[in-house]
């Protein structure tokens, strides 16, 4: 692929741009970026920045810097002195989704061939079918925390990569005690149909309560533990999708419908 094949010269290109001094161009926010911020001594995510339509779901585009199948947005921006010294790092919560614009769901993972890179210089995360650990990196000097990771769509075995738009769940964690995010999303156009995409944003609102297994107004990590407890199963109560079993496309509806639930 076109990304692996050059990643000598993107390394490279990063260690000139880091010698060049580029840091305070970096603590800039740039609209559409994932915001973060300290509460109560948690991590906790907000915007884009700049775009309140979408609260709470970030987009990104594959080939908006010229590459097939690439982009390094959205970045993750943290204001000089949001952050102790540290470092802060992300976790997949689940495997890599694509929207199915004929069924109007989301794809197990398990459906989805295509896998995604989430790469920085020489530290690497592939996404593939199941949740998996990311990477951390370090604080700014200032207390900023301003990093554009770079996200590769990877073809499938015959070298194909379906137009569409594909989902990645994540949460943010730090070595600075801080608690860990809850979830957000971040979705992904690789040339997708129009409408396919505002259709994809619209699912992330729609039955956002739908997750609340234990019935207390919210989805939150007492629901997850109870999904995961009936994982493999018919499920009693968190086969959420009504399918027969509790998987992966249960996962995606309860992480979708994240946080209070709307009055």
């Amino acid at each position: 692929m076109l990304l692996h094949q050059n990643r000598t010269r993107l390394i490279a290109l990063a260690a000139t741009c880091l010698a060049a001094g580029v840091s305070a161009a970096l603590q800039a926010q740039h609209a559409g970026d994932i915001g973060l911020q300290v509460t109560d001594d948690q991590l906790e995510v907000f915007g884009p920045i700049g775009s309140p339509d979408t609260e709470g779901v970030f987009l990104g585009t594959f080939g908006d810097t010229g590459f097939p199948g690439y982009t390094s947005n959205p970045g993750f921006d943290a204001a000089p002195g949001t952050l102790p010294q540290g470092r802060v790092g992300f976790m997949a919560l689940a495997g890599l989704g694509r929207w199915d614009p004929v069924e109007g769901i989301w794809l197990d993972p398990l459906e989805v061939d295509e896998r995604l890179s989430i790469s920085f210089i020489t530290l690497e995360t592939i996404v593939a079918d199941e949740p998996v650990a990311g990477f951390d990196l370090a604080v700014q000097p200032d207390g900023g925390w301003h990093r554009h990771v770079n996200f590769e769509l990877m073809p499938d075995e015959d070298g194909i990569r379906l137009p569409g738009v594909y989902r990645l769940d994540l949460a943010l964690y730090s070595t600075m005690g801080l608690a860990e995010s809850e979830p957000f999303t971040i979705l992904f156009d690789y040339e997708a149909d129009p409408q396919d995409v505002t259709d994809a944003i619209a699912s992330m609102y729609e039955d956002a309560c739908t997750g609340d297994l234990d019935g207390d107004g919210s989805i939150s990590g007492a629901d997850l533990s109870v999904l995961l407890g009936e994982w493999g199963t018919e499920g009693v109560f968190a086969d959420l999708n009504e399918d027969g079993v509790v998987d992966g496309q249960d996962l995606t509806v309860l992480l979708g419908g994240w946080g209070p639930c709307p009055d």
